[in-house]
């Protein structure tokens, strides 16, 4: 590893990329913070000079034009301009990990960890270390096949619905009752009641507590983009 090896952190918590850069630099590496605004355009350009590894949380917050930035969706980008790239997240966006690793990422580590582990692991990366098995690769690979089957699933489902339909669920979720949900509509309960039936029998659930479940599952925040393909 040359003393000068390049990493880059993308990652919205001021301290911690602060802290990580500093510490980085200590051990003789030439570390830099990259703003989250210039996260797509960097992952999407060659890089000027040798690339080296991107340390990449996954829960980012918008970039220059205000759209919502997931880590994930940052690996393909950066992989094929020839960056390594190891995932940390402050979250249990398990979906988000094994989207990331399915894109190329080397392996992740979550910011629970104590400091000393987190620096360790960034450094074997660089290194070149292997900081994930075969078996652990595996596991992750598989983790996103279940989970862009569970997605389609959801999706084929919701499709279902009609646009008032739909309203009414999400306002079920919100926890109306079916009796507010009327007053708002400006609606009649039994109206109200054939609709809540109509999508229970689209959704292929028994209550409304399951409906809001699956439509709780859905990415969130809403606006991002898929994870992985």
């Amino acid at each position: 590893m040359s003393a000068d090896y390049p990493v880059v952190i993308i990652d919205d918590h001021e301290l911690f990329s602060t802290t990580l850069t500093m510490a980085l630099r200590n051990e003789g590496f030439d570390a830099r913070t990259l703003p989250v605004a210039e996260s797509r355009s960097f992952a999407t350009r060659p890089a000027i000079h040798p690339a080296g590894l991107v340390v990449l949380d996954l829960d980012l917050s918008r970039d220059a034009d205000g759209q919502y930035v997931h880590g994930a969706d940052l690996v393909g980008g950066l992989r094929a301009a020839g960056w390594k790239v190891l995932v940390v997240s402050g979250s249990s966006d398990t979906p988000g990990v094994a989207a990331a690793i399915a894109a190329g990422a080397i392996g992740s580590v979550p910011k629970s960890r104590s400091f000393g582990v987190l620096l360790g692991t960034v450094m074997d990366a660089a290194a070149g270390v292997r900081v994930m098995s075969d078996a652990e690769h595996q596991e992750w690979l598989e983790r996103h096949r279940r989970y862009l089957a569970q997605e389609r699933e959801l999706s084929r489902r919701l499709a279902r619905l009609s646009s008032r339909e739909r309203e009414v669920l999400e306002l079920l979720a919100a926890g109306m009752r079916a009796a507010t949900i009327a007053e708002h509509f400006v609606v009649s309960m039994p109206t109200v009641r054939t609709q809540i039936r109509s999508l229970l029998a689209k959704l292929e659930v028994g209550s409304q507590l399951e409906a809001v479940a699956l439509l709780r599952q859905l990415p969130d925040p809403p606006e991002r983009s898929r994870r992985g393909s």
